[in-house]
């Protein structure tokens, strides 16, 4: 029989106390340094012991208790010999040189473990050595594996490099090798044939934990419904953030479209977002700035059974993370590389027109309009009226060039046709853009000891851009020590920290709204210039002394208007746990976290920003002179955030094992937490970089009475100043308390209260005391009698919970709430009455039933089986108030909504009994769906429900719907055409009751789930995830009907004329062409209905439905003769594609992650990616 006991070498661990540094550098440093001594310092202990005819293996036993030491030896070897010896003042060597003095065994010291062996002149008993070495999948040695010959108690224990040795008495013998965590393995001996074992971690769902951050229970106790991953799912996918390994493996857990959700969304007014847990504390950081390399569990909380400790906050779920610890009496020393490519998108995705078909419409559109036709000259003067002039496009001044006799129809022709063959896209991509590469760099420390457990990781990130002149980069450092002070005391503290610096031009105007035809350089090479103001007044400007050259080029703004942010976070965090007495144990924990954003914008007086500025806002004196209003030099915009939130928890629990059958669980706790925003801004003309001086502006002049500048004659125009300072402080005490009882491993009953009180609360006391709480039980039929015999059933699991969860708009306050602000008239102090008063107040509830089942087969198939149904109630949604109370709305707790849907997973092992091949299966599916049950509140305007419908809703629907109008076709010259409320056409006309629109489909995914699959052989690892979305739908990104050119370049409005201009526009009706489709164009001035009915017409709603092969990855271990041959423990490499294939049910070429659902617009293509990472184990 194989024994291990527990050392280090030396018997006693040296403490060693730090203190908390003002700068985070220096605690990091110190706080390394001290807790590196704390693990690896000792001091020698004296062993006194006296043993009389005691067995060796007992004699061994009881210095390993007394030196606090670990040996390895054969029991049954050891067990033969007894020794009568006196120990005084000896050391750990010199007593073991004693104990087998006269004895055919000898030690050595390896690492952490002493070995006990024969001696190398030993005679050994007849029959067959049997040598071999056990790891696990990965290929890692796996130190104290025990090794028994199955029937008897004759064994061995691995050594720290996995090896052993075992002398067994016939050439086919069975060994059984068994360690905690993996799966029990058998294996026949072949004589005196070398054995190499792979033990496998042990069935998914068997001896899994849940942790819920306030404790953490095994899942056969568990009665709330949870996704547990651990950090060997995760690392699947190789990802800079925790979002994209999530996806799809986690049933309910759904993050599309920028937005991330648990169960469907549940309230108008507070965000879906997850409340995320880090190590049983809530944090205000985000999921994006979690380093993956730091987690080594990840538990997804659904139900209300599972959130509801965590009171108004977890109505939306929360996701508890559990960061890595190292192995007991082992140092890990972990260096990896990261390397993300992505090229840069197809433009031909966003189906641009092309540059002649622009040229050919603006001829049209110039040729057709009514002025032209009677006077070109009258057209071009009212377009160059210095009182209010207009942007003039290149095609227009040839044409203006015309009206004056400067060219003839054939020049003018010509100069067209050699435009034709610039493509401004692809010029000014060439230029400013390149393939983004993302560096991720990570070194992680992990030392574990006897007393103590030390986790240390260091990450860069160099976070690549598609515009060459922005930057991204990120340092952040964790750290978390676990020191077991004492048998009864238990003390865990940690740090952790980023610092990130970007930037990015804000100068720019998009390159896809410039004209196709137009130039970044010439032919020689030299900038050319374009004119968004008027290209003539811009030319006498240019010529006018004392004013600003009024010339844009987009790679000399590329570099200049750059917006520097620098964010810095940081978490200090202890832990202290005391156990009182057996069962009982007080756990206090305190969390602070601050973080810093500053944001400067520095704009150049030589930008195109500060120059059009400065001319925009330069009058004229008396004498003749400008005078420069806004000062004749840089602009400085800095904008400041501090955030600091306070966390302080105690918590008593308890844990007692009556007899075999009954088990009880109860925890008491109280918490309190301040949390604090400050936010402020300002502004400075006249800067200069350099010197760091500013200019005074009299803003009296600009806010009130305007300037009458250079630009536009036509009015006085206003600017006014960017300054504000603000606030915001809520306070939270909570109470809570959980109890547990589970009955003969197959029956638990679980119950959770909490109240809450914030100053969010109304006033009424009968809202401020309302307690949160859940009810859960489960039964684990596999346990039963009657089940026994079913050996292919590893388990069966009924879980039902039912409870109310709750949120807090952190937005609303049961106050009349102010703000005091400068009047721009009398620059005096004023109040601006922001909200009314409401002391009915009170937060949002979401009452939630959950039933599910866990099950798990012939221990290669598991799964899950939810159905739930969540009623939200109390939500603060907006309500028509009397006018003559003051307000015509107010935000109520008047909404209710309900959510319904079931989520399912199953995974299967197929190749389980194959010794080097394995493939794994895992499919998910999740379906929501959602109804708004009740509102106080309709909307008056049917633009308002189309353009906002997460704002505008009506009782009854989805939230998120999308509507639209009936689609009557076009008209004989062209129109769109529409169904009114009445059922009556009507085209050109608005149309704006609600009562005309229709519902659909919903911008939220009804479906989705993920499959993936694992094929591996011995180290080579095969991996891929599809991924799918369906039940929801889209709005055709057709042609805007394009009717104005456009009057601000850099963002010009919907429909009117840019070079970001459909291609469809070429298919639009004509009297020449009337079998179209396509709406008729260039009916000059503002055609908002027109557009209106067009974009949001019911024929143009598309299925949103798609399959995406989200990943395809391979990684390979190196063998570990090579890995043992460069002194490491492991190194492993891997490549991977992100996105390389989809299906979308739309015909339209749409994929839905690159698009705007409800305007009907494409975004940036999702490119393929492609990943490389190194992973190095010393």
């Amino acid at each position: 029989m194989a024994m291990i006991l527990n050392c280090n070498g030396s018997a006693c661990k040296g403490r060693s106390g730090i203190m908390l540094r003002v700068l985070l550098v220096q605690f990091m440093l110190s706080l390394c340094f001290f807790t590196s001594i704390a693990s690896g310092m000792s001091q020698n202990r004296d062993i006194n012991l006296t043993f009389e005819k005691a067995t060796l293996s007992q004699a061994l036993k009881q210095l390993g208790e007394v030196a606090d030491c670990k040996f390895v030896f054969n029991y049954d070897d050891l067990n033969r010999y007894q020794v009568s010896v006196k120990l005084e003042n000896k050391s750990i060597e010199e007593s073991l040189g004693i104990l087998l003095q006269d004895k055919p065994f000898k030690f050595e010291r390896e690492g952490e473990f002493f070995v006990i062996s024969y001696k190398d002149d030993t005679k050994k008993e007849d029959g067959f050595l049997v040598k071999g070495t056990v790891k696990d999948e990965f290929g890692l040695p796996l130190p104290g594996v025990t090794v028994i010959v199955k029937g008897t108690t004759t064994g061995a224990a691995t050594n720290p490099d996995g090896t052993f040795e075992l002398r067994v008495k016939e050439r086919n013998t069975l060994l059984v090798f068994s360690f905690v965590g993996m799966k029990t393995k058998e294996v026949m001996t072949e004589g005196d044939k070398v054995l190499n074992v792979v033990l496998e971690e042990e069935a998914e769902m068997l001896g899994e934990v849940v942790a819920t951050g306030y404790q953490t229970i095994s899942r056969e106790r568990s009665t709330g419904s949870a996704v547990i991953l651990n950090s060997r799912k995760l690392d699947q996918v190789q990802a800079i953030d925790l979002t994209s390994k999530l996806e799809g493996i986690t049933p309910g857990l759904m993050n599309y479209g920028g937005t991330m959700a648990i169960r469907g969304r549940s309230s108008f007014a507070v965000g879906s977002t997850p409340l995320l847990v880090i190590d049983g504390q809530v944090t205000n950081a985000s999921l994006s700035v979690l380093n993956p390399n730091d987690i080594e569990s990840v538990t997804v909380l659904k139900d209300a059974a599972a959130t509801s400790l965590y009171g108004v906050r977890a109505s939306n779920g929360v996701i508890v993370v559990v960061t890595k610890k190292a192995n007991k009496n082992k140092t890990n020393v972990n260096v990896s590389a990261g390397f993300y490519i992505n090229p840069l998108p197809d433009m031909g995705y966003l189906d641009y027109a092309s540059t002649s078909d622009i040229i050919d419409f603006e001829k049209e559109f110039i040729q057709n309009n009514p002025t032209y036709q009677q006077n070109p000259a009258d057209y071009f003067a009212l377009k160059n009226d210095r009182s209010n002039p207009s942007n003039l496009t290149s095609v227009e001044r040839l044409y203006y060039e015309m009206s004056l006799g400067n060219l003839t129809q054939d020049e003018l022709d010509q100069k067209l046709d050699a435009m034709r063959k610039n493509d401004y896209r692809k010029e000014a991509r060439k230029a400013l853009e390149h393939t983004a590469v993302t560096q991720d760099y990570n070194l992680s420390i992990a030392r574990g000891g006897e007393h103590s457990n030390l986790f240390l990781s260091f990450r860069y990130e160099d976070q690549g851009s598609y515009a060459k002149s922005s930057s991204n980069k990120r340092f952040s450092v964790y750290l978390k020590n676990e020191m077991n002070v004492t048998d009864w005391f238990k003390l865990t503290y940690g740090a952790n920290s980023y610092f990130s610096r970007s930037e990015v031009s804000n100068g720019q105007a998009g390159f896809m709204n410039t004209m196709p035809y137009e130039r970044l350089r010439d032919d020689d090479g030299n900038l050319v210039y374009q004119y968004y103001r008027n290209y003539y007044m811009a030319q006498d400007i240019n010529e006018t002394e004392g004013l600003k050259f009024m010339g844009y080029n987009s790679l000399e703004a590329s570099k200049q208007n750059m917006i520097t942010t620098k964010d810095l976070y940081l978490k200090f965090f202890a832990h202290t746990d005391f156990k009182l007495m057996e069962g009982l144990d007080l756990g206090l924990k305190f969390q602070y976290e601050r973080s810093n954003t500053d944001k400067d914008q520095y704009d150049e007086v030589e930008s195109y920003k500060m120059r059009e500025l400065i001319n925009q806002f330069a009058s004229v004196d008396s004498y003749g002179n400008f005078v420069y209003n806004v000062p004749d030099g840089g602009h400085l915009l800095k904008n400041h955030n501090r955030n600091e939130f306070y966390n302080f928890r105690a918590q008593i629990n308890y844990q007692k094992a009556i007899s075999d059958d009954h088990e009880v669980s109860v925890l008491l706790g109280g918490e309190i937490r301040q949390d604090q925003w400050n936010s402020s801004a300002n502004e400075v003309y006249g800067y200069d970089k350099d010197k760091l001086t500013y200019a005074q502006v009299d803003w009296l002049t600009l806010t009130q009475k305007g300037v009458i500048g250079q630009l536009n004659t036509s009015r006085a125009f206003n600017l006014s100043e960017n300054i504000s300072n603000g606030e915001t402080k809520h306070r939270y005490v909570s109470a809570y308390a959980n109890a547990g009882y589970t009955y003969a491993g197959r029956y638990t009953l679980n119950g959770s209260i909490r109240v809450d009180q914030a100053d969010l609360f109304g006033t009424d006391p009968k809202y401020r005391y309302r307690p949160l709480w859940s009810l859960g039980a489960s039964w684990n039929i596999t346990s039963e009698s009657f089940m026994r015999d079913i050996k292919a059933l590893d388990l069966l699991k009924l879980r039902v919970t039912y409870g109310i969860t709750g949120n807090v708009d952190q937005s609303s306050s049961p106050y009349l709430i102010g703000a005091y602000i400068s009047s721009m008239w009398t620059n005096s102090d004023v109040t601006d009455i922001v909200s009314p008063p409401n002391k009915m107040l009170r937060w949002e509830k979401t009452s939630s039933l959950n039933v599910g089942v866990d099950f798990s087969l012939f221990a290669r198939l598991n799964g899950s089986f939810d159905v739930y149904r969540r009623y939200s109630t109390d939500l603060l949604a907006n309500k028509t108030l009397d006018p003559s109370l003051g307000f015509t709305s107010a935000r109520v707790n008047n909404g209710e909504m309900k959510n319904i849907g079931v989520e399912f997973s199953i995974a299967y092992d197929w190749l389980k009994k194959y010794k080097d091949w394995s493939l794994n299966t895992m499919f998910t599916a999740a379906y929501n769906k959602n109804k708004i049950e009740k509102i106080g509140f309709t909307p008056s305007n049917a633009s308002d429900m189309l353009r906002s419908p997460y704002s505008n809703y009506l009782e009854g629907d989805t939230y998120g719907s999308i509507y639209a109008y009936r689609y009557a076709g076009l008209t004989e010259t062209g129109d769109p055409s529409v169904y009114d409320e009445n059922g009556e056409v009507q085209s050109g006309t608005s149309v704006r009751d609600i009562k005309a629109l229709v519902v659909k489909g919903q911008l939220a995914p009804k479906w989705n789930g993920a499959l993936t699959v694992n094929l591996k052989w011995k180290t080579l690892e095969l991996f891929t995830k599809f991924v799918y979305y369906a039940g929801h739908s889209l709005r055709n990104d057709v042609t805007p009907l394009y009717s104005m050119y456009a009057t601000d370049l850099f963002n010009p409005g919907y429909g009117e004329i840019s070079g970001n201009m459909h291609k469809d526009m070429a298919k639009r009706w004509t009297p020449e062409n009337t079998d179209t489709d396509i709406p008729a164009m260039g009916l000059y001035g503002s055609q908002q209905d027109r557009n209106l009915q067009w974009r949001y017409a019911d024929v143009h709603v598309l299925s949103a439905s798609f399959v995406k092969c989200r990943n395809i990855g391979l990684s390979y271990v190196l063998p570990q003769d090579w890995v043992k041959y460069l002194k490491l423990s492991n190194i492993s490499l891997r490549a991977q594609v992100n996105n390389p294939f989809y299906w979308a049910k739309n015909k339209e070429g749409i994929d839905p992650e690159a698009f705007n659902a409800n305007e009907g617009t494409r975004t940036q293509e999702q490119v393929t990616t492609y990943v490389f990472g190194l992973n190095i184990n010393f």
